[in-house]
């Protein structure tokens, strides 16, 4: 099921080491779990509490097995002549309000677990894609891009591939933005939605004006087990791709097999070639079509 692109650019861009020409020879593409970024925030949402108190003391209320009068009637017929229904119901309540605090202070002891454990789950299940609108920012080619000897790939954001959610709850298969802010998620866990555990980066990040996409690891076309996260590696479209970026200090080995892939791959045989070069008077790249 395609969905609406929405406000998605019509272009974005991942950076590689030049070790990664595989993504173009293969047509494979690696999805992490967020565990794995180089960000330690990364779905790392502050879990004040499993829920509020409100949303406990409902839950209680709703597996409480009866009502008073219903606890009432089961009282043999001498006990409730001896205790009249109000002072039933006053001792009960009495003892609703004592366990229903045991109980909001048992959940609290569990906080700490609850942290670590749903962050393992969801690093086990959930890789994420991540993407740029910016293919000349001179940090992600130095951190991504292997200091300039790696490349970029250009992509249609606007592919199919991009848009494969199957409804509009649907938190997979999807281009989402990410939202910089200042102050980390921080809420009980029922209040944490699919934007604060996947989408929300610190203000730091945000010269890398990031997309991302989710998809279940479960569903990964190949897995190269490592020691903490699997290597989870999915087929994508080469014809998603629109062009090739080479670095500026790209090698000429490196950008030998780059050419040759374009070139050798009827589905990625009309992507242009392009280059990044250091502008001669100030501190950016300018990036030029090719020749092929």
């Amino acid at each position: 099921m395609s969905m609406p692109t929405r406000d998605c650019p019509s272009r974005l861009y991942k950076y590689f080491g030049p070790e990664r020409i595989d993504i173009l020879e293969r047509g494979i593409i690696r999805y992490s779990p967020l565990g794995a970024f180089n960000d330690p925030f990364e779905g790392r949402p502050e879990i004040t509490n499993l829920s509020t108190e409100a949303d406990l003391a409902k839950t209680f209320a709703d597996i409480f097995p009866r009502t008073i009068e219903e606890n009432y009637a089961l009282l043999p017929p001498q006990a409730q002549k001896a205790i009249p229904l109000e002072s039933f119901k006053s001792m009960l309540m009495t003892k609703f309000q004592t366990t229903q605090n045991e109980f909001f202070r048992q959940v609290q002891t569990f906080t700490p677990l609850l942290k670590t454990f749903f962050s393992k789950k969801f690093d086990e299940h959930i890789g994420a894609l991540c993407l740029s609108e910016v293919p000349d920012s001179l940090l992600m080619w130095s951190h991504y891009g292997a200091s300039h000897t790696g490349f970029v790939v250009e992509f249609d954001a606007h592919h199919q591939y991009f848009h494969e959610q199957r409804s509009t709850e649907d938190e997979l298969r999807h281009l989402r933005r990410v939202l910089y802010r200042e102050t980390r998620p921080s809420a009980p866990l029922t209040d944490l939605g699919a934007t604060e555990l996947f989408f929300v980066k610190s203000g730091h990040w945000a010269y890398e004006r990031e997309w991302r996409i989710l998809r279940a690891l479960i569903e990964a076309d190949q897995t190269i087990p490592c020691e903490q996260y699997p290597i989870s590696l999915f087929n994508f479209p080469l014809g998603a791709v629109t062009a090739v970026i080479l670095g500026a200090r790209i090698s000429k080995e490196t950008e030998e097999r780059l050419r040759t892939a374009l070139r050798s791959m009827p589905a990625v045989s009309a992507a242009k070639l392009k280059r990044a070069t250091p502008d001669q008077s100030h501190f950016l790249l300018r990036i030029k079509v090719e020749p092929q």
